[in-house]
């Protein structure tokens, strides 16, 4: 089985290639996370409006933060559900206690979350 990377947007283990270049720089690798459906190249110019046509590197980090927002506050709909292991969904939307391991794997500071679902929000 090939090595499997972490989605920077959900936390899901299974990209195909990295996100991350050797120096832990984001990268344009189009893998497309079969749990959020973020395409690494794509999304982050495509998918969220920042002001930008091309997003500029800086602002990677927002892209990025901004596009996990969308996701879960439209429900966290899982992009291939015969993917993801019925036992992390219901239907074809991933379980909150499950976006909640996979987002701690990631070390984001859930309690600083302004996103529908979280902290009152």
């Amino acid at each position: 089985m090939p090595k499997l990377y972490t989605c920077l947007i959900c936390g899901y283990k299974g990209l195909i290639q990295n996100p991350l270049n050797n120096d832990g720089e984001y990268q344009k690798t189009f893998d497309i996370c079969p749990c959020c459906d973020f395409e690494y190249g794509y999304s982050e110019d495509h998918d969220v409006s920042l002001g930008f046509i091309v997003t500029p590197d800086y602002l990677i980090d927002a892209a990025i933060q901004l596009y996990r927002k969308q996701w879960i506050e439209n429900g966290m709909k899982t992009a291939n559900p015969e993917d993801i292991p019925e036992e992390l969904r219901n239907g074809d939307c991933l379980k909150f206690e499950v976006l909640l391991k996979q987002l701690n794997s990631l070390n984001l500071d859930t309690e600083n979350f302004e996103i529908k679902g979280f902290n009152g929000y």
